[in-house]
């Protein structure tokens, strides 16, 4: 956009000189021309006193510095200075009175100086070459061209500063506008540049604000309402510890604390921090952190859980209390869904654009072959709330999560987490 500008702007700038320059180009060659041709009738003037008296050898046989070139036509039919040829009928109307000036257009001057006595008389030539004056006009015209292309640069030059900066409002914009549309509802717009620029960016503002408003709101209110199912679910539990049919007892207690868990994992999707552009966390040390944690279940269960990942932090766009759901999910999922002693691993790698790389592996029996998000099942009659929370985390930072068979035959989770935003300039 900025080159097209800038090329119309050249283009019509162009122009316009050139519409200048044409006519001063021509005055000015007429300009010379009238020059070289006053200086001629000047000379002339000046011999017709002394045409007749003036003596052979006086006057120069060759065009002198100016390109002037002077002759005196005698009556006796001699040429006095440049033998130049003029035409007999020319030459006879001079004779008889008739001055001319700028003969065939050309700088070319005949005036008459009467002999004595009224009787024929001599004939003052003064002429010049075209290519003389024309090489003076040749310099006055390179100086308006360079003149031309100098003020064609200026102006481009100043066009692309402006188109540059005007540009540049736009590209910040943009800019802020594309965080705004991947989710980083705190990116702000610094409004800027002309009055219609300034007031887009006031307004992206706004419904960046609006939408995090919104989603706060809705945030707020469906925590509001799984908190609300809590209370029903406490009295279902009473009523059946009261039943007397012990077994229907037990039965309705499984799905009711299948039915919590699910109500506890909506819960937690509803709490989720949505600061995308300042969410960050190193997965490194959230990696390593939980598997401390887990380890004493791991002990316990005589798991051995080991971890790869490199020396130096890896930053990613997820905060660190989604991050550590997203792990705890994961390395829940493997202690409920695997005998114990089965061992697992973690590998942390950093992602050639940004961000990072976790991959879950165990050697369990892997997953199921029809229905793979089945294994992110916390419970019986769970709607597989705990993996599809893992993925959104994934696909929020700009990443995305994927499930196969781990080299040590069993399931294989791999998270690809995107970089942090960061500020431009």
């Amino acid at each position: 956009m900025r080159g097209q500008l800038t090329g119309v702007v050249a283009v019509l700038l162009g122009v316009s000189l050139l519409v200048l320059m044409a006519p001063v180009l021509i005055l000015t060659r007429a300009d010379y021309q009238h020059r070289a041709l006053l200086d001629a009738v000047i000379r002339a003037q000046g011999l017709v006193p002394v045409a007749d008296t003036v003596a052979a050898g006086t006057l120069p046989t060759e065009p002198m510095d100016a390109g002037l070139a002077v002759s005196i036509y005698r009556p006796d039919g001699r040429v006095f200075g440049v033998p130049a040829p003029l035409d007999p009928k020319v030459l006879a109307a001079a004779r008889r009175g008739a001055a001319t000036i700028g003969l065939d257009g050309r700088v070319d001057v005949l005036l008459p100086a009467r002999g004595p006595g009224g009787g024929s008389s001599s004939v003052v030539r003064v002429a010049m070459p075209d290519s003389s004056w024309e090489r003076a006009a040749l310099g006055s015209w390179l100086l308006v061209v360079g003149l031309a292309l100098a003020l064609l640069l200026g102006g481009v030059l100043v066009a692309e500063l402006l188109v540059r900066r005007q540009v540049g409002w736009l590209h910040a914009l943009g800019a802020g506008a594309e965080r705004i549309a991947e989710g980083d509802l705190s990116a702000r717009i610094q409004p800027g540049g002309p009055p219609e620029i300034h007031r887009v960016g006031a307004a992206l503002n706004r419904l960046a604000v609006r939408v995090e408003h919104l989603m706060e709101a809705q945030r707020v209110r469906s925590a509001d309402l799984t908190h609300r199912l809590r209370t029903p679910l406490t009295a279902l539990r009473l009523g059946v510890d009261g039943l007397p049919d012990r077994t229907a007892a037990a039965r309705l207690d499984s799905d009711l604390i299948a039915l919590s868990q699910a109500v506890d994992e909506v819960i937690r999707t509803v709490r989720w921090s949505r600061e995308p552009g300042a969410a960050e966390a190193d997965l490194v040390a959230v990696a390593s952190e939980r598997v401390r944690f887990w380890s004493a279940l791991a002990e316990d269960t005589a798991r051995v859980i080991g971890i790869g990942a490199p020396e130096e932090p890896v930053p990613v766009r997820v905060s660190r209390s989604d991050l550590r759901a997203a792990l705890d999910a994961l390395l829940g999922n493997v202690f409920a869904h695997t005998p114990n002693g089965t061992p697992m691993w973690l590998i942390v790698t950093v992602a050639p654009d940004g961000g990072g790389s976790l991959i879950v592996d165990d050697a369990g029996p892997g997953f199921p072959p029809a229905a793979q998000l089945g294994r992110g099942r916390s419970g019986a009659g769970s709607t597989g709330l705990g993996l599809d929370i893992v993925r959104r985390i994934a696909v929020d930072s700009g990443g995305s999560m994927t499930m196969d068979r781990s080299p040590l035959g069993g399931a294989r989770v791999e998270l690809r987490l995107g970089a942090p935003f960061r500020e431009a300039g």
